[in-house]
């Protein structure tokens, strides 16, 4: 009786562990998934959206959009103890060797996920991270909002941004994500990653700015380089390849059969004479 008692709780123990919902490879997937930055590019945020800024003062979305400048928006909190510093480090980083100016070109706007955050809190951290934008005008140009929690679920979902709050650690588990905004409030480009480098930081604000930034040469790599979410960052395709040694391959065909030509027209003018 004893055996046939203890052979029914194990296989009730077996049983129970090969539950689809209990895996703990599945609770790691789940948790993964719950924190993750989803494909949102072209999704419009909603303009209509109300937060109170680093000055205490009330802020909507529709202060920045529509307007002029592409913006760099960055979800996170400001008492993160480690990976929202560290993001923000490198995007100021990033920020401070590309030649475009704050204010002027872009402007930098930071949202906190958690709606028991402060204004206070708010302009703490941007007194901390301000010195670390060597360019002028990032005073102006930064903006950090704070919010309910409705708001700013909202415009976290509409960048793709999943967040929770971990009980176990007692920080919220998100994404490091920049995501640049079009003047109109378009999402253009997601940036995932604890660093970033600045070129990828310039071709996405120039490929947000829709024209407005930019050399030629900016343009040329926009048509040239395809950014690759599995890498974050803008590098060639094969089908990039492909096309360009295609180009190559016409306009040498192309130069061999005038050479061709004008070889044959002087052997013919030779003759003549």
């Amino acid at each position: 009786m004893k055996r046939f008692l203890l052979f029914l709780m194990a296989a009730t123990g077996l049983l129970h562990a090969q539950q689809p919902g209990m895996s703990p490879s599945r609770t790691i997937e789940a948790r993964d998934e719950a924190a993750s930055q989803t494909n949102s590019i072209d999704t419009l945020v909603d303009r209509d959206l109300a937060f109170t800024d680093d000055r205490g003062y009330p802020f909507t979305l529709k202060q920045l959009f529509p307007g002029k400048q592409p913006v760099v928006l960055m979800l996170g909190y400001y008492h993160c103890p480690a990976m929202c510093g560290q993001v923000l480090d490198a995007t100021f980083r990033a920020l401070s060797q590309v030649d475009l100016r704050p204010g002027t070109d872009y402007r930098i706007l930071s949202v906190s996920i958690d709606p028991k955050e402060t204004p206070e809190m708010a302009k703490a951290r941007k007194d901390v991270f301000l010195p670390r934008l060597q360019k002028a005008g990032g005073d102006d140009a930064w903006r950090l909002l704070v919010g309910d929690a409705t708001n700013t679920k909202k415009l976290a979902d509409q960048c793709g941004f999943q967040f929770y709050w971990s009980e176990h650690t007692k920080q919220y588990a998100h994404p490091p994500s920049l995501v640049f905004l079009t003047p109109e409030g378009r999402v253009s480009r997601v940036i995932v990653n604890t660093e970033f480098d600045a070129s990828d930081v310039r071709l996405a604000l120039v490929e947000a700015s829709k024209g407005t930034l930019g050399t030629v040469w900016d343009k040329v790599q926009l048509n040239c380089l395809t950014f690759d979410p599995r890498t974050n960052t803008y590098s060639l395709t094969a089908m990039t390849i492909m096309r360009v040694a295609g180009a190559v391959t016409v306009v040498v065909l192309a130069l061999m059969i005038w050479i061709m030509l004008k070889k044959e027209r002087k052997q013919h003018a030779a003759a003549v004479a």
